[in-house]
């Protein structure tokens, strides 16, 4: 085998490890879940929100994009996550089932509300610092004998734990507390079971 010939034979395996080692899932979100309009930059014009569900994958990912609308009336995309909004089936299958309840805007501010199999979280984000950040988080989960309900207002530092008990709503118990973060959380990063509220 001559030089010329060994050269284009390494070059071809190169190349084909790379390919196989390069190849990323390619991601099919075919299902428009949620796609509304509002202001979320303050400057008047709907601003549009979109979720999409790639259903060729079991685990039901979804895809955030949010968009501002411009002047001229064309929209312009300024975010872009697969990680904020929970997957449907995050182990596979109807187990561990969650939904996106509920996606709106109100008064600047977007909010997620998402349906566990036992509770709920919600999530509000507003347009501010040029970037969107989780401003307010709400959570009621399924205890044992008592349902717990968190309610945290991040702008302030205000959070509030209650138990309440399911047969007669008797609090049970009830915690104030102030914990004002230095940097809120921010969408662009966000995943809604990766921070300790």
């Amino acid at each position: 085998m001559n030089l010329k010939t060994k050269t284009l034979l390494l070059l071809a395996i190169f190349l084909s490890i790379h390919s196989i080692f390069s190849q990323e899932k390619k991601s099919n979100y075919d299902l428009v879940v949620y796609k509304i309009y509002g202001d979320l930059n303050k400057d008047n014009l709907p601003d549009m929100v979109i979720v999409k569900e790639d259903t060729s994958d079991k685990r039901r990912p979804n895809l955030l994009e949010i968009f501002f609308q411009t002047k001229n009336g064309a929209y312009q995309k300024v975010l872009s996550s697969t990680k904020a909004v929970m997957e449907r089936f995050p182990y596979g299958d109807s187990r561990t089932e969650t939904s996106l309840e509920e996606l709106k805007i109100k008064n600047g501010v977007l909010i997620f509300r998402n349906q566990l199999i036992k509770g709920s979280l919600t999530h509000k984000f507003r347009y501010q610092n040029s970037e969107f950040e989780l401003i307010g988080f709400s959570s009621y989960t399924a205890g044992a004998g008592y349902l717990n309900h968190i309610d945290y207002n991040l702008s302030t530092g205000e959070k509030i734990e209650k138990h309440t008990d399911y047969e007669t709503d008797k609090v049970l118990k009830l915690i104030k507390t102030k914990d004002k973060l230095s940097v809120l959380p921010k969408l662009k990063d966000f995943s809604p079971f990766g921070f300790i509220y």
